[in-house]
């Protein structure tokens, strides 16, 4: 059993995306004064949508129920995730509610897709799925097709795993949306994430378009809600959990009907055949090594971020070292531990021309964190190999040529 504990640390315009929507209630602002979701138009923060009835029939009749909540640091932080946790057990104070904190700080969709079976339906039947990675996806331009088939993997595959499950989809704010929201425009993650999530009728939440009304309106400014570029101080999260607890109210309205039954989710037709409805992690064992790489199940090192040590590696240190890995599907990838000596790794599928990818990057600088990268996608389905060797160049900045891999990600 490999145990590697994660922590936090921080780092196409659909139509009718702004507009009002229907099922929200006005609350109070977190602020003083005004409304939580509603604008002085009548736009609401959030859509009902499918609704999440089935997990409100788990926890209302069935006196059971997990809830499970992915995303990046601001879903690991102690913050809207524990207040959403404490409003759901006053809510059935007669339930047995577990909850799966699977966040893992700085990481994007692309890994949360790959990471999905395991992280989260490995621990157990889900009944309701929180979602948050609109920051950690950036901006770019819209239609992005990586972070929309990570999207549309994440939903598909919960859904044949658990065709009952409900999921909530969270826009989060950051300095970037917020300028861009300022100016009339949809954020392009924001956008690309709502074409999915309306394509398969997702109860969602729009903090991103909130916040930035609410410092329209002068009821705060960024730096009360925040500390840096998109981390919630203390009253941000109260604030994200204020959403999250009005669309709650509006999904679950009135007594439960005594004739409520459990019901699947349809399954609409697919957006994009190479969406990463498959997508999984493999461990490094399966890896050929054909020279210079070694196993190593306790390392670990100073200046870490978004992950405590020890972790099991594969390592790979000395130009020249290099393995081969056989796979079955249409993408390859690693997860890494990359820092202060990353370096450069040379890679080709099935006896291509080797292309270099440099592991190093500007938060190497500071401190050692996992990062997820893609080698290869939208191959023809079957089986492929993967040959990956270390460099002998580097990046300037880098003090040496490794690559620790976690584990293999395929789809």
């Amino acid at each position: 059993m490999r145990n590697t504990v994660w922590i936090l640390c921080g780092v196409l315009c659909v139509s009718g995306l702004w507009s009002g929507a229907s099922g929200a209630a006005e609350g109070p602002a977190a602020g003083g004064g005004g409304s939580a979701l509603l604008d002085a138009r009548g736009e609401t923060w959030f859509e009902v949508r499918e609704g999440l009835a089935n997990s409100r029939i788990r926890f209302e009749r069935d006196k059971e129920g997990r809830v499970a909540f992915l995303g990046g640091s601001i879903t690991t932080q102690t913050g809207w995730r524990d207040h959403t946790c404490e409003a759901l057990k006053a809510r059935f104070p007669d339930t047995r509610l577990d909850f799966l904190n699977a966040g893992i700080g700085g990481t994007d969709s692309t890994f949360g897709a790959m990471r999905l079976e395991r992280d989260v339906f490995g621990k157990g039947p889900v009944d309701l799925l929180f979602l948050e990675f609109a920051v950690n996806d950036g901006g770019g331009e819209p239609g992005d097709v990586r972070r929309m088939r990570a999207m549309e993997g994440i939903i598909r595959h919960a859904r044949r795993l658990n065709p009952n499950i409900d999921i909530v989809v969270q826009y989060l704010a950051d300095t970037e949306k917020v300028a861009v929201i300022e100016q009339g425009g949809v954020p392009p993650a924001i956008g690309d994430h709502d074409a999915v999530t309306r394509h398969y009728n997702l109860p969602v939440i729009y903090n991103a378009k909130a916040v930035a009304h609410r410092i329209d309106r002068r009821e705060f400014a960024w730096e009360g809600f925040s500390g840096d570029t998109c981390h919630p101080n203390a009253f941000g999260h109260k604030l994200y959990a204020t959403f999250v607890e009005e669309l709650l109210t509006a999904a679950w309205p009135g007594a439960l009907p005594a004739d409520s039954q459990i019901t699947p989710h349809p399954m609409p037709a697919v957006l994009d055949p190479l969406n990463y409805e498959n997508g999984r992690v493999v461990d490094p064992g399966a890896a050929e090594v054909v020279s210079g790489w070694q196993r190593d199940p306790a390392w670990q090192t100073e200046k870490t971020c978004n992950y405590s040590g020890p972790v099991d590696v594969l390592a790979g240190l000395e130009p020249g070292a290099e393995l081969r890995f056989t796979f079955t599907g249409t993408l390859v990838g690693v997860s890494v531990i990359a820092g202060m000596d990353a370096g450069v790794v040379e890679y080709s599928i099935d006896g291509g021309p080797f292309l270099k990818k440099d592991l190093f990057d500007h938060y190497c600088v500071k401190f050692h964190r996992p990062v997820c990268h893609l080698f290869g996608e939208a191959l023809t389905p079957g089986e492929h190999q993967l040959t990956l060797r270390i460099a002998g160049d580097r990046n300037a900045q880098s003090t040496g040529h490794a690559m620790r891999i976690l584990d293999f990600v395929c789809n």
